[in-house]
């Protein structure tokens, strides 16, 4: 770490704080939460925090480059799996090349992932990782929480090395963390992380509005891990030609909550409701939107699925058959 980048941080989280001359210190307070500062000594202890999680996970975050461009990922385990995002992949099977914080280089492939959420997967080929850092439980990171977001903006720079911001969790919502950190070109694919050093988002897409850059959530990654590590990346023109099922959900604690049933659908033909409770597809756990989507268009049109849902407590399995995308009848 730079001697100037205490100063940065100091000067970042000062513009967090409205005003703590009148207001008193409160030593219970958790400001790498969601709590407000309230005092000088709230501050420090942010700073404390954000420096040894710093420390520990910086030379996990790596550049990714390759002829079109360059972004940012995060090594995660010990086999050499790296999270990075959908659109700085681009496709599996991508040789690319990895920047780790010292300058070293090493070669990685491009793995699955998934266009719906910007989530993409690498892995170092003939490579062990040095250092990986863990990635948060699923639900960990809440709206109001602190964070930080490391990158290589514009490529890598031995010389200015990563860059650091701090913010809050402003919104979250299924497949997307939206944060005031401020992003630049580069970081895409980079690690956002929790006041103790858990990766809980990757930065997808960044605007020169400091308030409107958004991360793909970790529960992206949780729930579709075996499909990103073994499968294809999943695209959007994949999932127009893919299998259809026609139903709009959201997500639950149990499942996925219909909301609305599309006329002539194979969801409709099944006795699909609005109110029933998506559980499973072919004995998959349906927990967000996104597995429902991959699954069903990983699927070729005319493929025959079992649903189980419940409806007021009755648990039903169905076998259904899915449908082209635009053959509604």
């Amino acid at each position: 770490m730079r001697v100037h980048l205490c100063s940065f941080i100091w000067l970042l989280l000062l513009s967090f704080l409205p005003s703590f001359a009148t207001k008193p210190a409160k030593a219970e307070i958790l400001p790498w939460n969601s709590a407000p500062l309230n005092s000088i000594s709230d501050l420090e202890t942010i700073q404390s925090r954000i420096q040894n999680s710093f420390l520990k996970v910086k030379k996990s975050v790596v550049s990714v480059e390759a002829e079109d461009g360059a972004g940012s990922g995060v090594v995660v385990s010990p086999e050499g799996l790296i999270l990075t995002a959908a659109h700085v992949i681009g496709q599996s099977g991508r040789e690319m090349k990895v920047i780790f914080e010292d300058g070293s280089e090493a070669q990685a492939v491009s793995l699955g992932g998934s266009e719906i959420s910007d989530a993409g997967m690498l892995k170092l080929i003939n490579a062990v990782p040095e250092f990986y850092v863990p990635i948060a439980k699923s639900s960990k990171s809440e709206v109001g929480d602190w964070c930080f977001a490391l990158g290589h903006p514009n490529g890598f720079d031995q010389e200015r090395g990563l860059v650091l911001r701090v913010g809050r969790v402003i919104r979250k919502k299924e497949e997307t963390m939206q944060t005031d950190c401020r992003l630049l070109g580069g970081d895409s694919g980079g690690p956002l992380f929790s006041m103790d050093g858990e990766v809980i988002g990757i930065h997808s897409r960044i605007s020169q509005d400091p308030e409107a850059n958004f991360h793909t959530t970790i529960e992206s990654f949780h729930s579709n891990w075996d499909y990103f590590v073994n499968e294809e990346l999943h695209t959007f023109q994949s999932m127009q030609s893919g299998g259809f099922l026609g139903v709009y959900c959201e997500e639950s604690s149990d499942g996925l909550l219909v909301l609305e049933v599309v006329p002539g659908t194979p969801a409709e033909k099944a006795g699909l409701l609005s109110g029933d409770l998506l559980t499973h597809l072919d004995g998959n756990l349906l927990d967000t939107r996104e597995k429902l989507t991959i699954l069903v268009s990983s699927q070729n049109p005319g493929s025959k699925v079992v649903l189980d849902y419940s409806r007021q407590s009755r648990e039903v399995s169905v076998r259904l058959e899915l449908s082209e995308r635009n053959s509604l009848e």
